[in-house]
């Protein structure tokens, strides 16, 4: 599904049997309003297992030791109420995702909802409870990487002050600390509340971790991503100019720091022009490819081939000798002389290339500059002898200080 797509579709374009971790990466691709539902989804499974806790605990016998029960009557009611607001929010999302998908200002009332109901239930089970720590410091992280930055940050603030007044009035006796918290009395209390608080801890941590894995296996995959595609030629797959020009830079330094002689073959297409202009642009891209494909098949693993220009390409051979090179590089240009290419029309015809080739074997410290202007010249003579050749060209050694 293109981004375009899931853009539109959002969260509706699930299917249950779809990749559900591939769903969590294709979030950050939905439109402002399809995101801004997610405090909705993620906050009402919250607010039904809050509910849930607390009608097993008023169904104890012992609930009057370890609840305020007239709090949990209200508790209750609330959450109630939060679950009927989050429906008549989602439908208002539903509302806007097919005429203002674009509607930023929708994630500013389900944050702050999301926000202000979190705040409730950290004042009535504690400020300083695991509950309310977890979801203090794990909510900002999952709604920043998946909302828009304003509404989760103005949402934190918010239940930062919410919770700072909460504390500060609390501790001025103002209001109750954790009034529906009846302090333990008794060690089967106390477990009792040990247990619950992680009880109700467990459907914020869940959903952190796991938004917080997808979401940065999502990063991890566009930057693994965009970091072969900015390395690679988009026509043949093979390195770009900049990634194979690395490659001889590093392999520069390891000649010199360890002494095996290193080859630069450049290679041109014999009469490209021509064949863009007999053919068409098309077959001309196809010959790229299959030129790709033979010089390839025809180097070695260690071997390294590049598009250095339009129809050039740019060979590394590492721990290759000057003799060695130049039967890699006629092995090179027999295969291309023999490969056949097939034309959009059904015509067959046959391509080129002429081969210039430098060595560092007589001079470890030559540069990268020197080899390619060495190999170029080469080159130049390859296609000045008549084309479809290889041709060699010493480099002259640097000048000593």
């Amino acid at each position: 599904m293109s981004s375009s797509s899931i853009r539109r579709e959002g969260w509706k374009g699930f299917r249950p049997l779809r990749d559900w971790r591939q769903l969590l990466i294709d979030i950050i691709n939905w439109s402002p309003v399809d995101r801004g539902m997610l405090p909705l989804l993620l906050g009402t499974p919250l607010y039904i297992q809050i509910i849930l806790w607390f009608e097993y605990v008023m169904q104890r016998p012992d609930r009057d030791k370890l609840i305020n029960v007239a709090f949990g009557m209200q508790a209750i009611l609330f959450f109630w109420y939060m679950i009927a607001g989050s429906a008549l929010l989602f439908a208002l999302g539903m509302y806007l995702r097919k005429r203002q998908p674009d509607a930023a200002w929708y994630q500013y009332l389900t944050t702050m909802s999301y926000s202000m109901t979190m705040t409730y239930s950290g004042w009535l089970i504690g400020t300083q409870s695991i509950m309310t720590g977890v979801v203090m410091l794990g909510a900002p992280v999952v709604g920043f990487i998946l909302l828009e930055r304003m509404p989760v940050l103005l949402a934190f603030l918010a239940a930062l002050i919410g919770c700072l007044v909460l504390a500060v009035t609390t501790a001025l006796d103002i209001l109750p600390y954790a009034p529906v918290v009846v302090p333990p009395s008794d060690k089967s209390s106390a477990l009792f509340w040990a247990l619950s608080s992680y009880f109700l801890s467990a459907t914020p941590i869940l959903v952190i971790i796991v938004m917080a894995d997808r979401a940065l296996s999502s990063w991890r995959q566009r930057e693994a991503t965009i970091h072969t595609i900015s390395r690679t030629d988009a026509l043949t797959g093979i390195h770009n100019r900049r990634s194979i020009l690395e490659l001889l830079d590093k392999e520069i330094a390891r000649t010199r720091r360890h002494g095996p002689p290193l080859a630069v073959v450049i290679l041109d297409l014999d009469h490209f022009k021509h064949v863009n202009d007999t053919w068409g642009h098309p077959t001309g891209d196809l010959v790229l490819q299959q030129a790709c494909a033979v010089v390839q098949g025809a180097i070695r693993q260690c071997d390294a081939v590049g598009r250095y220009g339009g129809e050039e390409f740019l060979l590394l051979l590492p721990d290759t000798s000057l003799e060695g090179a130049l039967v890699l590089a006629e092995r090179c240009r027999q295969r291309l002389e023999e490969a056949l290419v097939t034309a959009e029309n059904g015509a067959k015809f046959k391509v080129t290339a002429s081969f210039g080739l430098a060595s560092n074997q007589l001079c470890f410290e030559l540069g990268a500059a020197t080899l390619i202007k060495a190999a170029d010249e080469a080159l130049y003579r390859a296609k000045e002898a008549g084309r479809n050749r290889v041709e060699t060209v010493s480099p002259p050694a640097p000048a000593k200080a």
